[in-house]
């Protein structure tokens, strides 16, 4: 018999094995005639241009129709359902990026609260892994390639918890100026704007 939906022949009189289609009553025995071989509404699909494609993609669309017509309502509903949260994951997974320009403070990055032995523990880890210069109430940091981060919106975090543990140790805002380690001043910290970005 021939498949009328994937135009494949197989031996058997019932059902396509191939997709799983069943044979109408009438269906013809053999590859016959160009007209048999087609599904109905094809000839004009396949004689355009790109028909041969249109009609690749209908037999695909059918067979995962079939394919889906086959499972079982739980089997159904708990792909769906799967595919759902999976979205879902994916959407509400991916971080949201911080896009403030030069100057300003993202009112969406909050410094979190912070003891004064968190402080000095943070101060300390600093001055350990960056270099921490002091000249009058202005600090200069300038961080090295391995211990910076690539995303703005860990730059800004850092340069924040910095300054926030600064303060606590110190018992006063001070000015302090945070480069990357190109060199270039990428934030800033003051006792009026607090932490800004700067690139």
């Amino acid at each position: 018999m021939v498949c009328s939906a994937c135009n494949k022949e197989s031996s058997n009189q019932r059902v396509c094995p191939y997709c799983f289609t069943p044979y109408p009553v009438d269906a013809p025995a053999k590859r016959g005639s160009t007209a048999a071989r087609r599904p109905t509404g094809a000839s004009s699909a396949v004689s355009g241009p790109g028909g041969g494609a249109a009609t690749s993609i209908n037999n695909a669309a059918a067979g995962v129709a079939a394919f889906i017509k086959r499972q079982s309502p739980v089997v159904r509903w708990s792909g769906f359902g799967i595919i759902v949260v999976a979205l879902i994951w994916y959407l509400s997974d991916r971080p949201a990026s911080v896009t403030s320009p030069p100057g300003t403070v993202p009112a969406n990055i909050i410094t979190a609260p912070m003891t004064r032995e968190e402080a000095l523990a943070l101060v300390k880890q600093t001055r350990e892994t960056a270099q921490v210069e002091t000249q009058a109430d202005e600090v200069f940091v300038s961080y090295e390639a391995r211990t910076f981060p690539g995303q703005v919106e860990g730059q800004l975090a850092l340069a924040q918890q910095f300054a926030r543990a600064d303060e606590i140790v110190e018992g006063r805002k001070r000015r302090i100026v945070f480069y990357d380690p190109s060199g270039r001043i990428f934030a800033r910290s003051d006792g009026v704007l607090g932490v800004s970005l700067t690139q």
